[in-house]
């Protein structure tokens, strides 16, 4: 499952999702986005703050077919 439809399911706001995995608002919208993935951490905390719902490999892959702002 995506972060975004982690998200978009359990109706949690990126802020007080970025306050449990400790990064901010602007840095989770990125990820949600596909803009940014997560460093090895975070990412554990992104799979533990989920319930194991949202993993690495639900990262893997999101610059292909997507279009992203350049940086």
């Amino acid at each position: 499952m995506t972060l975004d439809d982690w998200l978009t399911r359990t109706a949690t706001k990126e802020e007080a999702f970025a306050a449990l995995i400790g990064t901010s608002q602007a840095t989770v919208n990125r990820y949600r986005h596909g803009r940014r993935v997560p460093r090895p951490a975070v990412m554990a905390r992104i799979a533990a703050a989920t319930g194991g719902q949202v993993t690495a490999n639900d990262f893997h892959g999101l610059g292909e077919g997507r279009s992203a702002p350049p940086p």
